[in-house]
């Protein structure tokens, strides 16, 4: 009889569980769970990074699809090569974030001369906004526009009319990178990280110097090197460079926490350059 309550006893204690090992139990769940929220996180984050990811690679294509199908159909002739880049200095940086194409509606007012304002198509970031790159036209404006070598006198134009309100304005994306820029005077601005670039063959030195009969018709450097004894071919490449964030910075936060994705996009234009008689 003893030993039977002894043994009853001995069962009655391997029921329970002491403090000890409740707290180990619940170490182990702790850890457990904070697993799985660290694992859940994770997958929620690349679920939006990816999802960004898609939703600015469309935005890229769509911006320079239309980019490139503008200077496709751009004007050209020997005084305006159908686009051209206007850039800004601000210290030693240089910002070649304007891209001015030479396309009208119908046929050009002046199609062996200078272009009109109204026959632009002007690709910049918002004056307002500058993570919005946007295509901006002036239909309205029938003044000739400067030479191409008076970047100065571009600039001021191209100033004016982004921050007059008076084209007509269409947003291309959203998602552009915006960067802070101090000038030499401390006065800092948010700038849209968008570049063009422009190469001719020949370029617009090689005409000058032709023109002032310091380089032969022969020595330039023809696109293809196609050319005739009164007439060659100038091809002038246009490309594009956007920096997009996939998911945009939040208010008062100009940068996002998100790195940028860079797209890459450029398009060709070709015409016919003639001798001097």
């Amino acid at each position: 009889m003893f030993l039977r309550c002894n043994h009853l006893r001995s069962r009655k204690r391997q029921r329970g569980l002491t403090l000890l090992e409740l707290m180990i139990a619940m170490t182990i769940m702790v850890m457990i769970v904070g697993a799985l929220g660290v694992m859940a996180n994770g997958i929620q984050q690349s679920y939006e990074y990816t999802e960004g990811h898609g939703t600015a690679t469309q935005h890229a294509r769509v911006a320079l699809e239309r980019i490139g199908r503008t200077v496709r159909e751009a004007t050209a002739d020997e005084k305006f090569p159908g686009a051209i880049v206007i850039s800004e200095s601000i210290g030693p940086w240089r910002f070649p974030d304007v891209l001015v194409v030479w396309r009208p509606d119908g046929d050009p007012a002046d199609p062996n001369g200078l272009p009109q304002f109204n026959e632009l198509v002007i690709y910049c970031t918002d004056y307002q906004f500058p993570n919005r790159l946007i295509e901006l036209t002036i239909p309205s404006d029938t003044r000739t526009v400067p030479k191409v070598d008076e970047q100065s006198q571009w600039r001021s134009e191209i100033e004016t009319i982004r921050q007059s309100g008076a084209g007509v304005s269409i947003t291309l994306t959203k998602l552009l990178r915006s960067c802070s820029v101090t000038d030499p005077a401390d006065n800092t601005k948010l700038r849209g990280a968008v570049r063009f670039q422009i190469r001719m063959r020949p370029s617009l030195a090689e005409w000058d110097d032709y023109n002032a009969g310091t380089l032969n018709w022969n020595a330039m450097s023809w696109a293809q090197g196609l050319y005739a004894s009164q007439i060659g071919l100038r091809q002038v490449w246009v490309g594009a460079e956007l920096q997009l964030v996939p998911k945009p910075a939040m208010a008062g936060n100009e940068e996002s926490v998100y790195k940028p994705i860079v797209f890459f996009g450029s398009e060709a234009i070709y015409y016919m350059m003639v001798a001097l008689q």
